[in-house]
């Protein structure tokens, strides 16, 4: 059985503009207002509070809470977002479409295996979705048509029985569907008031007072039959634009929406582990043209915090030829990652913050509450690495010193095979702890490699662990 997500993006104007340092859920009320219908679409849960809904005029929604923040819907602007989440998912799974301006479907049957369940994939996907700030109604089904209607009916639920999707379908209205009002009064006249009534009619009666747009809809709902749809695939090149929530006249509050563009890039070079040294914004106006604003690096970065700060050195002294309405992030030049031992994280540790955060543990702690892992001067594992505050002796060295050793040898009581060994190591005979051990490298049905010996009474042990 195939298994689709379906994610209803609810109120993606609201969650952009709060992105963007707009008022917060709890600070203004605010709301989205959709000029061709006079309805207000999207609410905050502070005008919520005041008695406003979605549905009402802008007129009511005004008489109820004066002080109410409004906010224009923008079609076209929630498409961006969309896509922006798109990228953001596609490293995770490959099967996504994209529906209208304010919904993602996921395919997931084929990632299970990969996963190792449904619950791992759904706890990755979940995640990455709630760290953009973005809320969702959602729900699994056997096809789109079905997740979408158990979404927007706000299941909140998960799952791979198809006995459980089916009893969450049958107490669907029919008002829910995708079924136009003219099928559905005609349903009515009959009793069939609820998806479950609808589901068990039989299709070849169906055919002969309905559609067969109608049909196919109502197939697709059953699971009978598959509609094909267009699947997302990223762009080979970075461009995003993001409306302005008000007119900007001074540079410097273009800095949040800049950032958060800087965000999207940084996350969609990181997927596909690139760095740029080379990206241009256009500033947007109501009647002049758009300005540009290249920023060039004198080397590749990915990360925005590298970005901001050489764009705000370039935007601090520009001046608006009329208030801003949109901002506009394009990057066509990408260079790979050289394989020279650097990662995204190489820059993330130096040693001035060690130095730093070392000063502030003694400072806190004591100068003796710190101790430095060194590599101890002995041939033997268990002198190896040492912890000790001052500098320790030139150590010595082996090609199978493991990443971790334990203070004490443990019993090997895990199915493993030798990959590596035996070496022969000896302690020193004027020991009174002198001892023969047969070490080798060895690894577990896991794929974690330990570093094992055989003593002389044939008992094996295991001494670290490698990472």
């Amino acid at each position: 059985m195939m298994l689709w997500a379906y994610f209803y993006c609810y109120q993606l104007t609201l969650d952009s503009h709060k992105k963007d340092g707009g008022f917060t859920d709890g600070d203004i009320p605010t709301v989205v207002y959709h000029e061709q219908s006079n309805q207000v679409v999207q609410a905050n849960s502070q005008a919520i509070n005041e008695g406003v809904e979605c549905g009402q005029g802008l007129a009511q929604a005004a008489a109820l809470c004066p002080h109410v923040h409004i906010l224009a819907f923008n079609r076209e602007a929630e498409k961006e977002t969309l896509l922006f989440l798109a990228h953001r998912l596609y490293p995770l799974a490959s099967d996504i479409v994209i529906e209208a301006h304010n919904a993602i479907a996921i395919r997931l049957d084929n990632l299970l295996q990969y996963y190792g369940g449904l619950d791992a994939l759904w706890h990755v996907l979940t995640n990455e979705l709630h760290s953009t700030g973005i809320h969702f109604y959602f729900a699994t089904a056997w096809g789109v048509d079905a997740a979408r209607l158990l979404a927007k009916n706000k299941t909140n639920r998960y799952t791979d029985n198809k006995e459980n999707i089916t009893l969450l379908l049958s107490r669907c209205k029919l008002e829910q569907t995708a079924l136009d009002s003219k099928t559905i009064a005609t349903l009515a006249k009959v009793g069939v008031r609820q998806v479950g009534q609808l589901l068990k009619l039989p299709v070849h009666e169906l055919g002969q007072r309905f559609s067969n747009d109608t049909i196919r809809y109502l197939t697709a709902m059953r699971g009978e039959t598959f509609p094909k749809y267009v699947l997302f695939r990223p762009s080979i090149s970075f461009k995003q634009l993001k409306n302005l929530s008000f007119e900007v006249e001074n540079t410097q509050h273009l800095l949040p929406s800049i950032k958060a563009l800087l965000i999207s890039l940084e996350h969609y070079l990181r997927a596909r582990n690139l760095l740029t040294s080379s990206i241009l914004f256009q500033v947007h106006f109501r009647e002049a043209e758009p300005l540009s604003i290249a920023v060039n690096g004198a080397m590749p970065f990915a990360t925005q915090k590298d970005w901001l700060a050489l764009v705000e050195l370039k935007v601090e002294s520009l001046l608006l030829p009329e208030p801003a309405i949109a901002i506009s992030l394009t990057c066509q030049q990408f260079e790979p990652i050289e394989n020279d031992g650097n990662d995204f994280f190489s820059h993330r540790f130096t040693s001035v913050a060690q130095k730093q955060l070392v000063g502030r543990l003694k400072a806190k702690l004591g100068d003796n509450s710190t101790l430095h892992p060194k590599a101890g001067n002995s041939h033997t594992f268990e002198g190896m690495t040492v912890n000790q505050v001052e500098e320790t002796t030139p150590a010595y060295t082996a090609d199978i010193i493991p990443t971790f050793l334990f203070e004490r040898p443990m019993p090997l009581n895990l199915p493993t095979r030798i990959c590596f060994g035996p070496i022969r190591l000896q302690t020193q005979w004027w020991s009174s702890a002198a001892s023969q051990k047969d070490y080798f490298i060895a690894e577990t049905n896991h794929g974690v490699r330990l570093l094992v010996f055989k003593d002389v009474n044939a008992c094996w042990w295991t001494q670290g662990v490698y990472s």
